[in-house]
């Protein structure tokens, strides 16, 4: 049987590793670096545009340099396009259209000499004119897709986006409110969840003062602010270039980190305008990379909700993560405040390389 001491000795070393290994996966979390695809829905034919890396493609890149020449492509068109096939799936409720042109769209330069590192791939479909109110399913394969893909699926009676991954490799466009609603709440936890700068961000906040109150306002404040940006971008009301917004966001936590280490005592009140403050960078992280496919959705009410719904989740999750933790600290006070400090320790470290790194 374990004495106390050796428990809480594992379990800090546990979270010290949590704290110090997890940011160093994945250092952002939003949509600036996801790819970009669009489909346009028109009574007449259907268009679809996707950027795809020369990576996706399998024997056609022959001299391995991770470009496509102009003989590449030329040569190998049509199992190109046959692989696309498999990976980019388009059904309007249960037809797959029928194919009039596709086309493989470069930027390489007149002399040839530089290939190219993405192929755009133009399709053109027509469908029976009773399926173009249906639903539409996108599918990936996911084995052959290794980035994200923010979708935007426009119609005549409005647009649509959902991002989709190796993890989530399908989505149904233009289902009813209810389905939106969870959509955007899927949304809106992966955003939390996945984002290891929320989510340092947050565990700096709620370490400071472990204290079921505070963190309920504390994260209040935050959803607030991160929602209020959210929904400014999907009206079309406020826009900020990323590269602004992403050296800020380890700036916040930075100065989250700074403040608890050196010990500032905030009432409650100031720390939540603080905390409300800090939230809406960490909103225009994601807004800013969203604004202008967002201002047309069908249920843009719902998607809000469903959104701030997830995110709200995502944190509740993560707080409840770290109450147990140091609820099972709490007979151990000194070992409390020493896994305190590693963790604010540890955010301010990966705060100031973030920081670093999108600024340099």
């Amino acid at each position: 049987m374990k004495s106390l001491k050796d428990q809480l000795g594992w379990l800090r070393d546990l979270w010290v590793a949590v704290c110090f290994l997890g940011p160093c996966v994945f250092a952002q979390a939003h949509l600036i670096s996801a790819g970009n695809a669009s489909i346009t829905i028109n009574p007449h034919r259907t268009i679809m545009l996707v950027g795809v890396p020369v990576s996706v493609f399998r024997s056609i890149d022959q001299n391995q340099d991770g470009l496509l020449q102009p003989e590449e492509i030329k040569e190998g068109r049509l199992q190109m396009i046959a692989q696309l096939e498999r990976a980019f799936q388009l059904k309007i409720g249960n037809s797959v259209g029928e194919v009039i042109d596709d086309q493989l769209i470069t930027s390489i330069k007149a002399d040839n000499q530089d290939g190219a590192p993405q192929v755009d791939w133009l399709r053109q479909l027509k469908f029976e004119p009773e399926a173009l109110n249906l639903s539409v399913e996108i599918l990936l394969d996911g084995p052959l897709i290794s980035s994200e893909y923010v979708f935007q699926v426009k119609r005549m009676d409005g647009e649509e986006l959902a991002v989709l991954s190796a993890s989530r490799p399908s989505h149904t466009f233009f289902k009813n409110g209810l389905a939106t609603l969870h959509s955007f709440f899927v949304e809106g936890w992966l955003h939390i969840v996945s984002g290891y700068d929320h989510i340092v961000f947050i565990m700096t906040i709620l370490v400071a003062t472990i204290n079921l109150r505070r963190w309920l306002w504390i994260l209040s404040s935050f959803t607030v602010a991160h929602g209020m940006t959210y929904t400014l971008a999907t009206f079309g009301l406020f826009q900020v270039k990323p590269e602004w917004i992403e050296p800020i966001i380890a700036l916040t936590i930075v100065a989250a980190a700074a403040a608890s280490l050196f010990k500032m005592q905030l009432r409650l009140r100031t720390e939540m305008l603080l905390v409300f403050g800090l939230g809406l960078f960490h909103g225009l992280g994601f807004a800013s990379a969203m604004a202008n496919q967002l201002n047309s959705l069908r249920f843009p009410i719902t998607s809000v909700i469903g959104f701030n719904l997830g995110v709200e989740a995502g944190q509740v999750a993560i707080a409840l993560g770290i109450g147990l933790f140091f609820r099972a600290l709490q007979s151990s006070p000194v070992w409390t405040e020493r896994v305190k400090s590693a963790t604010l320790w540890a955010s301010f470290l990966f705060g100031g390389h973030w920081l670093f790194e999108r600024i340099a």
